[in-house]
């Protein structure tokens, strides 16, 4: 638990003590789980500990629609209670057996007397993580709002691209029409149309742009 980013900088010593003093909470999650649910209270920071989760809503008829895909690490519920909201508006749900850690958001924006260095360092790591997801969710627009499949493809790539020639994205086929807001079978032949025209190479979630 102690080697997420939310413990960045901060000695597993002092952890310890910073757990006891705002009252985190760990709960595990099996599959198919739900973490959160769409008008329930929400008072709080989730980071994910370990495993995967969706956050899904409703649309107007009535058709669940994920809106993004958490990981290990992840930080979710910031961007309802830094609004002042108390109540969630969609769905996160367990991908997968998860291990979630529940920081209540006033112990955490008002550090005890005691002044801790390590409780002003958590408040850093805490808009360090904020600021990582909401740069996340920008590129996803910045993503689905290309014209065609293929710009939506290749702008997707480019934010998962390394320095070596092989990367991973984090999405099945399913998973990455979702984001793409495409049609799986339209994304699919678009990905076989691009492997032939010798832009891209790919093997189930590993990529290399050619």
């Amino acid at each position: 638990m102690l080697d997420v980013d939310l413990f960045e900088n901060i000695e597993n010593n002092n952890v310890v003590e910073l757990l006891q003093c705002i009252g985190i909470e760990t709960k595990a999650f099996k599959k198919g789980a739900f973490i959160l649910k769409t008008g329930s209270k929400i008072d709080f920071l989730g980071v994910l500990l370990s495993g995967n989760a969706i956050c899904r809503k409703t649309d107007f008829s009535n058709n669940p629609v994920e809106i993004e895909k958490l990981k290990t690490n992840d930080i979710f519920g910031h961007n309802i209670v830094c609004c002042g909201l108390n109540k969630s508006p969609f769905d996160i749900i367990a991908e997968n057996n998860c291990e979630i850690l529940f920081i209540p958001f006033e112990k955490v924006v008002t550090p005890c007397n005691k002044l801790c260095s390590y409780h002003l360092q958590l408040i850093k790591n805490i808009m360090k993580m904020i600021s990582k997801r909401n740069s996340i969710l920008n590129n996803q627009i910045d993503i689905i709002g290309q014209r065609t499949i293929r710009q939506k493809i290749l702008a997707l790539l480019e934010v998962y691209k390394t320095d070596g020639k092989e990367f991973s994205i984090p999405y099945s086929r399913e998973e990455m029409a979702k984001f793409l807001c495409v049609d799986r079978c339209a994304l699919s032949r678009e990905l076989s149309k691009m492997r032939d025209e010798g832009i891209i190479k790919f093997n189930r979630n590993n990529f290399e742009l050619l």
